[in-house]
């Protein structure tokens, strides 16, 4: 049973590099997530695990926490026992009935005000110690993270907390294989790993508290460690959830990625070039910048 599974994993190889982005992209006709993702976060032990962990940094007892995205309470299920008050926010209306069991089948009612809209729009009646959100992707290029927590944290008292804080976005020369539909991809397997032909560059880091601008421009220099072609960039987003308590991508969330350059270039070793990057955040990557200055 276990060889039949393989086998078919190997014949799926070059295909699942593309399947994965449907299955992970937020789709405005359901409100959300398909079914299958939900089942994705909730099998992540390395991705639970590190917001458990930042969970356990604080002292959730007695607080007052808003969540945005709740989805199917996999992060929530480890801090609701212990708070005070929580507000939660979920979009998809799909979830409602799963959401409501769930908070009734463990008593939670009492302290529970579920929010069904917009985590963008919506308003919140008291200031919350923590604001919880894992509404990530790979730069926050496709997802609201930027905008929904420059929303939230209007709520967030002076002392409080977010969940995650900051985002470090990093990136690298390479080249990569690409069908003519796509212009990036998640790294699902090694061997879809691009050749990488330069060693890692901050671009930027998002801090959660104070970020404003939606937009990112920026030119960065970059030295070739290899002599080659260079078609994309290989980009990593290295999360801090608390202080020590990190998330640097897997595949159900932020996992390495692959975008193709705006024009293929030839970059000799020890050269530098300059890379010039353009996107915005919550858009999607698709509609990314990336070109080296010929």
């Amino acid at each position: 049973m276990a060889f039949e599974f393989f086998s078919e994993l190997v014949d799926r190889f070059n295909t699942l590099k593309y399947e994965i982005i449907e299955a992970q992209t937020f789709s405005e006709d359901h409100f959300g997530f398909l079914p299958i993702y939900y089942k994705v976060m909730e099998t992540d032990s390395t991705r639970v695990q590190a917001f458990i962990k930042a969970f356990e940094h604080y002292d959730f007892r007695d607080k007052v926490v808003c969540e945005a995205g709740i989805g199917t309470l996999a992060l929530t299920r480890h801090f609701l026992p212990f708070v005070k008050k929580a507000y939660l926010i979920e979009n998809n209306p799909d979830l409602k009935g799963f959401i409501e069991e769930e908070i009734s089948k463990n008593g939670w009612q009492d302290k529970v005000e579920v929010i069904y809209g917009n985590a963008m729009e919506i308003t919140l009646p008291e200031p919350v110690d923590y604001i919880v959100g894992e509404l990530m992707s790979i730069y926050c290029g496709n997802e609201y993270q930027v905008q929904i927590f420059k929303h939230l944290r209007q709520y967030l008292k002076p002392e409080g907390k977010l969940l995650p804080e900051y985002i470090t976005n990093v990136i690298q020369l390479a080249y990569a294989e690409f069908d003519l539909k796509h212009k990036h991809y998640p790294i699902n397997f090694t061997r879809h790993l691009p050749e990488q032909l330069s060693l890692q560059q901050v671009v930027n880091i998002i801090d959660l508290y104070e970020v404003e601008n939606e937009i990112v421009e920026k030119t960065i220099e970059i030295i070739p460690i290899l002599t080659g072609t260079v078609n994309s960039v290989y980009l990593q987003s290295l999360i801090q959830i608390a202080k020590g308590c990190n998330f640097t991508g897997t595949d159900s969330l932020m996992p390495p990625t692959v975008c193709r350059l705006e024009k293929t270039v030839q970059v000799k070793q020890d050269k530098p070039v300059k890379l010039h990057i353009q996107f915005k955040y919550g858009t999607s990557l698709d509609e990314a910048k990336f070109w080296i200055e010929e």
